[in-house]
């Protein structure tokens, strides 16, 4: 056999000794971006915000308690495991964030896609209280997860910004986890004390089909007001029913929210009266809390469906007619929110009914500009009484 020459030797040696020198930077590089992990429901306190119930089910990513299980329809139920509206915040300084989640149900719906789906979204506050959107690149797989980089750090804070990350909004959270770099500070915001306010609606409310979760016009409702809110939207199943209005009732709500019609268009004139009239004076048999009514946003298709043309004209006649109804009984605190006043584009839908970006948009301000003027509380022209969002 014939012997290799040395000069072969020595060459293919440098080569094995430069990739293992490379092999060696590397490992110790990755070794050394130690991270840490946080995981919202094992912090050491309540960090679920907009949840309602806290007490009884702040350790899990859902909307009503156990015990409403046996009250509930099943569809209801099933609904409310959805973590519509539901927000974790937390300050860091870190210049990289990872978070990564495991949901339990499929990724997208033909109309609505999987960023909205089952997505997150991540918002941080600086220190001169300007609110701005972060994009992290995003993986769906088995583990969703979303990775941000290059954050900058914050002016004035050594502590960095606050963040405030929806939930997805149709979709089950098992489980999450945040990950900041081991050296970065991070700290979970207690769950805040404020008096929320409390929507019961339909798909829409719930967000569809809003192209990522803060987008969803109670999200953005609930950012320009920086008031907690309460999604109790169900897809196809806001019926106004009696179990969900006491549930309601349990909360001591800043104001109720009803935006119910569009689930109830194939009713009678008589039923659907009777379910608001029923479903305003369970409300106000348990407090003075002011009562927004919402009338039907609408649809997309009315001047090219005679179907739905006539749908419109039934739900633009009978809510106003109930409103005054109640009024002229003697019910305070009542409001009205009518389609006219909502003012919807052409283009605010994705479909026949549920909302587009643009769509949640518009709902979001003409119920902001009502809600302001239930409460009495104007928005200011300085940072600290304009919430300056980036959509």
């Amino acid at each position: 056999m014939q012997s290799t020459h040395p000069k072969f030797i020595s060459y293919f040696l440098k080569i094995f000794l430069t990739i293992t020198i490379c092999f060696s930077i590397v490992s110790t590089s990755n070794a050394q971006e130690q991270w840490k992990w946080f995981n919202p429901v094992k912090a050491d306190f309540k960090v679920i915000q907009n949840q309602g119930w806290s007490d009884e089910i702040g350790n899990t990513y859902t909307r009503f308690p156990e015990r409403a299980k046996e009250l509930l329809r099943p569809a209801v139920w099933n609904l409310s495991q959805n973590s519509a509206g539901l927000g974790i915040y937390f300050y860091s300084n870190a210049q990289e964030i990872i978070i990564r989640y495991h949901v339990k149900d499929r990724l997208n719906m033909p109309h609505m896609q999987s960023t909205g789906v089952s997505g997150i979204d991540l918002y941080s506050i600086n220190s001169d209280g300007i609110w701005n959107f972060n994009f992290g690149k995003y993986a769906f797989d088995d583990t969703i997860s979303y990775h941000y980089q290059n954050i900058p750090k914050d002016k004035y804070h050594q502590f960095g910004y606050e963040y405030r990350l929806f939930l997805p909004l149709y979709n089950r959270v098992e489980w999450m986890e945040i990950g900041v770099p081991d050296s970065a500070s991070f700290e979970f915001i207690p769950l805040l004390q404020d008096k929320p306010i409390v929507l019961y609606g339909t798909s829409i409310a719930q967000g569809a089909c809003a192209s990522r979760p803060a987008m969803a016009w109670t999200n953005i409702l609930q950012r320009s007001m920086n008031h907690p809110l309460i999604n109790l939207g169900f897809s196809g199943n806001g019926q106004l029913e009696d179990p969900v209005l006491d549930l309601m009732n349990e909360i001591d709500a800043r104001i109720y929210i009803l935006d119910c019609y569009p689930n109830l268009s194939q009713k009678s004139e008589d039923e659907i009266s009777q379910l608001t009239i029923n479903a305003v004076k369970k409300l106000r048999s348990k407090s003075t809390t002011p009562i927004l009514i919402i009338g039907h946003s609408g649809y997309s298709n009315t001047e090219t469906n005679t179907v739905y043309k006539s749908f419109l004209e039934k739900n633009d006649r009978i809510p106003e007619k109930i409103y005054k109804t109640l009024i002229s009984e003697g019910i305070k605190d009542l409001y009205f929110l009518s389609r006219k006043e909502l003012n919807l584009s052409p283009e605010a839908w994705v479909d026949y009914v549920h909302f587009s970006d643009l769509g949640m948009t518009q709902q979001a301000a003409a119920v902001e500009k009502k809600v302001r003027e239930i409460l009495k509380e104007p928005k200011g022209n300085i940072i600290t009484t304009n919430q300056k969002s980036v959509n």
